[in-house]
């Protein structure tokens, strides 16, 4: 017969959750650990009304008819390819309306203190915002340009056009909304990491130059290139976001491990987020190039140290990430030398090389403070006990 155990659960932690004594749960058990919650799926996903996303879209398709009914205009609404195309309006009216609905739903959230908005500080919200619109802009160019790949010199009458222009837009809103009522530390981290990748990308592929990288890769933020404005907005804005995502976790933290030691990582991290922003902030053009190359040296300064410093100031750090982190900083100072010593490695390749193994490193160290932060103030001790009723009957 098969053995039954309970679970004694504090009240302190059953306070922080919407169970109840006597609900039923699901148990399930991933990578060793036991994870409770709602036996019904659908009570473990957000609520979201049609009307919440329905109504900014209906909105928005009522402004894309009207404009091109304000301007007369005879024909077919090409898909992309033209000022006057589905894609330059979805693009446009998409973004306004995500935002909206994205800042909308996390004040409500925040005001309301229901969701894990509630955990962010109001001044997180502009930067939070910001990185949701560049990364719509570069769904939005992404996707279109696959489908004028696609369906070449493709046209709809513009009934046709405004239907679909409220399916994208009512799609946008949702996923929006969705984002704003589940924001945790990890949303922001894939956020950050979306943002860098998908804005270096984007710029890569827009530049007017193709030979960009016989320069180097601070060529891509200079203004001989013609996209020089989304590399260095993605690289202030993805260190505005690393801030926000410090200020999160640290906030949690240090509510279980105090002292000056994780105040110091903190302000490392700090400084590091305001390296990344100034780099963009000051691109590699002339005025700025001096400064540009001490941001930078700056920069790798300062991941050399939190490397350095990672087994001392990162509370309850595994064997395992110390000796990753010190294969990371070898690999890093082995290219620095190839560079410097030998013609192996181009100026771009090793700068390339350089930000994949750093920004490799950051995000794993982030991953561990998440860690420390989700399993810190949240870590409550419980029992499991044999069920007292199953032992009389045996």
């Amino acid at each position: 017969m098969t053995k039954k155990y309970q679970i004694e659960i504090p009240e302190s932690a059953l306070e922080q959750t919407d169970f109840k004594p006597g609900d039923q749960l699901a148990l399930s058990v991933n990578h060793k650990q036991l994870d409770l919650r709602p036996a019904r799926v659908i009570d473990q996903l957000p609520q979201i009304s049609f009307w919440w996303y329905a109504l900014p879209a209906a909105i928005m398709t009522v402004v894309f008819y009207l404009f091109f009914r304000s301007i007369n205009y005879h024909g077919a609404v090409p898909l992309t390819g033209s000022d006057y195309s589905l894609a330059n309006g979805a693009l446009v009216l998409g973004v306004v309306s995500g935002l909206v609905t994205f800042v909308a739903t996390f004040v409500i959230e925040k005001l309301r203190k229901t969701g894990p908005a509630k955990d962010f500080y109001w001044r997180s919200l502009p930067p939070l915002a910001i990185a949701c619109g560049l990364i719509m802009l570069f769904s939005f160019t992404a996707v279109f340009w696959l489908l004028g790949q696609m369906f070449m010199d493709a046209r709809f009458d513009l009934y046709t056009s405004t239907f679909f222009l409220f399916v994208i837009d009512a799609g946008v809103n949702y996923i929006m909304i969705n984002l704003a009522m589940t924001l945790t530390s990890g949303v922001v981290t894939n956020l950050l990491t979306i943002m860098i990748i998908g804005g270096m990308l984007f710029s890569m592929l827009t530049n007017s130059s193709r030979d960009w990288w016989k320069h180097n890769f601070s060529f891509l933020g200079t203004a001989q290139n013609s996209a020089n404005l989304q590399f260095n907005v993605t690289l202030i804005f993805s260190g505005l976001l690393m801030m926000v995502l410090v200020d999160y976790l640290f906030v949690n933290v240090q509510k279980h491990y105090k002292g000056k030691r994780v105040l110091v990582l903190r302000w490392l991290l700090y400084m590091l987020s305001a390296c990344v922003a100034a780099i963009g902030l000051f691109p590699n053009d002339p005025q700025y190039h001096v400064l540009h190359d001490r941001i930078s040296m700056w920069l790798v300064y300062i991941m050399l140290i939190i490397i350095v410093l990672v087994r001392w100031i990162l509370p309850e750090v595994t064997r395992q990430f110390l000796i990753l982190s010190y294969i990371m900083g070898a690999l890093m100072g082995l290219g620095y030398i190839f560079f410097k010593l030998s013609d192996y490695l181009s100026l771009t390749a090793f700068e390339l090389l350089e930000f994949g193994l750093a920004f490799s490193w950051l995000l794993l160290l982030l991953q561990n403070i998440e860690n420390l932060a989700r399993f810190g103030h949240n870590l409550f001790l419980v029992k499991i006990v044999p069920d007292e009723d199953e032992t009389k009957d045996q």
